[in-house]
């Protein structure tokens, strides 16, 4: 029993120096003007730090209507038992009505070249037979359609990543 008050008042004379430790060195930081603002700078920067990384990736694709996509609608159509078809108006109407990108309808080479210059973060190319090959599931011999993606990964880290997404809307 004596050993645990020994013990006891050992532990409470630690925490008496402790703190009084503790507040010394707070009235001493506090005292000193370049002490105080280094440790407001200490307490404040990782809060802000966080505050705005959080801010900036909570919603990555609520404002991705500037991210531009060049779209290059070559097909040509396809009639199969006396109906017209056509798959490549059917995306570009479908796309027009998107807002969620910024889709551009352009010809196949302006749509190359931009991504390539950094004008588009990428590109979608519907082929001249892509109506062709959709129809073939009514025939014997099916082709698989295929639809161009060019990506300029250069451009933006994060982009692509949000151009993929956009561009699963089209497949």
């Amino acid at each position: 029993m004596k050993i645990l008050k020994q013990i006891s008042h050992a532990t409470k004379i630690s925490f008496v120096h402790i703190f009084t430790l503790y507040f010394h060195d707070l009235k001493k930081i506090f005292t000193n003007f370049l002490a105080t603002v280094v440790a407001v700078g200490v307490m404040l920067l990782p809060s802000l730090y966080a505050w705005f990384n959080i801010q900036a990736s909570w919603d990555p694709y609520g404002n991705t209507g500037n991210i531009s996509v060049a779209v290059a609608n070559e097909d040509a159509g396809y009639s199969i038992r006396s109906k017209e078809l056509n798959v490549g108006d059917s995306i570009i109407q479908s796309l027009a009505g998107n807002n969620q990108i910024g889709w551009v309808f352009t010809s196949k080479d302006d749509a190359i070249k931009g991504v390539k210059s950094g004008t588009y973060y990428a590109a979608v190319v519907i082929p001249k037979d892509f109506s062709q090959n959709i129809a073939s599931v009514l025939t014997p011999t099916i082709t698989r359609p295929a639809i161009e993606y060019y990506v300029n990964e250069k451009k933006n880290a994060i982009a692509p990543k949000i151009t993929d997404k956009g561009v699963g809307v089209v497949q």
